[in-house]
This record gives C-alpha cells, structure tokens and sequence, in this order.
C-alpha cells in the first residue's frame, strides 16, 4: 500500500495490509482494542442495521466519544462488481478527508474519528470508517414513520442544514431522509445534521442552483417513495422547498420554477418502483 497521508491532527500506524488513519488522541485506544485489524470492526458490524449502503455499528471510548462504525461500501451499477473493493487507497482516504474539510466550512456533520485500509487483493482495498455519534439522534425517514409525526422545528432544523451544506459549497451524492439527522439536546430545541458525507464533492463556492434543485428532487423521491405524496405531515414534500428557502423569496421562486420538471421525473420514477 502506498504512503498515506495522515490529515491535520490524525496519526498512521501500521499492521502488515493495513493502515489505521485516526485521531491522535484516540489512536493507543483504538489499537489496544483491536481497530488496526478488521476483525474487530467486523465483530461489531455483524449485525448491523441503519440507513444507506450497509448497517452501522457502535463503540465508546472510555472518557471519549462514541463512535458510530461502517464498512464503505459501493453504491450504483460497480456494486454489483465490487461491493466493498476500491481501486487505490486514495478514494477511501477521501472518505476521511472530505467530511472534516466538510466540517470545517460549518458543515452541522459528525467529526470523523478514524479510518482502516485494508489492501485485499491487488490495487484493491476495503475500508472501514468511525465517527462520532451524534447524542439522542434519529434519522429523518425513521422520524416520519413514528407517531406522533415531528414538528415543523424538527423539519426545519434538517432543512436548515442541507441549506448550510450547500451555501458552503459541499455537494451530497447520496442525499435522502435517511442521510439527515435530527437530535434534541437537553433543554435545547432540535438540531440537524448532514451523514455520510464520504463521497461528497467539495466545490469552490456556494452549490449552484441546479445543484440545488437536483439535491432537493432527489429529497423529494425519497419522501414520496417511503412515505407517499402528501406523507404523515399532510403538507407533501413541498414543505422541503418553502424550509430549504427560509425567507429567500429569490431563491424560493428560482426552486418552485423547477418544480413542474422534477415532478414530471418524479412520475417516471414512480413507474420504476411499481415494476
């Protein structure tokens, strides 16, 4: 495997195929227990279960965090290929390397704790990622199928980060409601957050608008495809579009001119779920 490059304020270390990237200060804790190795990755993500490619898993550090753990996997046509294989550990550092820069824009993401490459054959390699969770929080889509449904708050706040995301510039390839969290902090109101961030595009400046649509359609389809058109808030995803704008009347007018195509795409999705 060739040399990686640990990010600002992360270590390397080494065991034969692999190479553990974590934070300096949780580095001795994740080798002593095992985390240099995918066994012990593997032991916990048995039986996994959450939202997106694969199920997560979770660990605590004594006196530290509590992580959140996943194996990287591919999404699209290559899965079937390659499931959990990368070409090159450069696109699996990524993973670690685009949410902290994420993050340090003001992205409301978790932090990245740790990331181990594991050469498997070849130019290929597998990967393994930890970040911190996120205290008392639930996935969006999970939110809406519970009773009694979430405020409007709760809405908004998920809404509020997707916009910051895109103000600052990071673009989300995997956007669903199952990639936006919602969590109550004690004697505080709701707080959102943008996951898996690992196969974000960073760009130079704010997201352009059709970027923007595109990400909101595609908000959109997950809502209609897991919870129907209007959904448990009677309101229908178009509640996403006047939250996501929050007051921007130039912005809100530039999404609702959008809106009759998408909804047209949105049919013709409709009919790739029936078959």
């Amino acid at each position: 495997m060739s040399a990686v490059r640990a990010p600002l304020g992360f270590a390397v270390h080494r065991e034969g195929r692999c190479t553990l990237v974590a934070r300096a200060d949780a580095l001795d804790w994740l080798c002593e227990n095992g985390f240099a190795a995918p066994a012990a990755w593997r032991a916990l993500l048995d039986d996994a279960r959450g939202p997106g490619r694969g199920g997560t898993s979770r660990a605590a550090i004594p006196g530290g965090p509590r992580l959140v753990l996943k194996q990287l996997r591919r999404g699209g046509l290559t899965a079937r290929l390659w499931r959990d294989r990368f070409p090159g550990a450069g696109r699996l550092v990524a993973n670690l390397t685009v949410p902290l820069e994420a993050a340090r824009r003001g992205v409301a993401t978790p932090r990245p704790v740790a990331l181990l490459l594991r050469r498997a054959t070849g130019v290929l390699h597998e990967g393994w990622m930890a970040v911190e969770e996120v205290g008392g929080a639930e996935d969006l889509l999970s939110r809406l199928r519970r009773r009694p449904p979430p405020e409007r708050a709760e809405l908004a706040v998920a809404a509020e980060a997707v916009r910051a995301m895109h103000d600052a510039g990071v673009e989300h390839r995997d956007l669903n409601l199952g990639n936006l969290l919602v969590a109550r902090e004690a004697g505080g109101g709701p707080r959102g957050f943008v996951i898996d961030l690992d196969r974000a595009v960073l760009h130079d400046g704010p997201l352009p608008l059709p970027r923007r649509r595109a990400a909101l359609a595609r908000l959109e389809r997950s809502w209609v495809k897991h919870l129907g058109d209007p959904g448990p808030l009677g309101a229908g995803p178009r509640l996403w579009y006047e939250l996501y704008a929050a007051g921007d009347d130039r912005l809100a007018r530039a999404l609702s001119a959008a809106r009759p195509v998408g909804r047209l795409r949105l049919a013709l999705h409709r009919l790739a779920w029936r078959r």
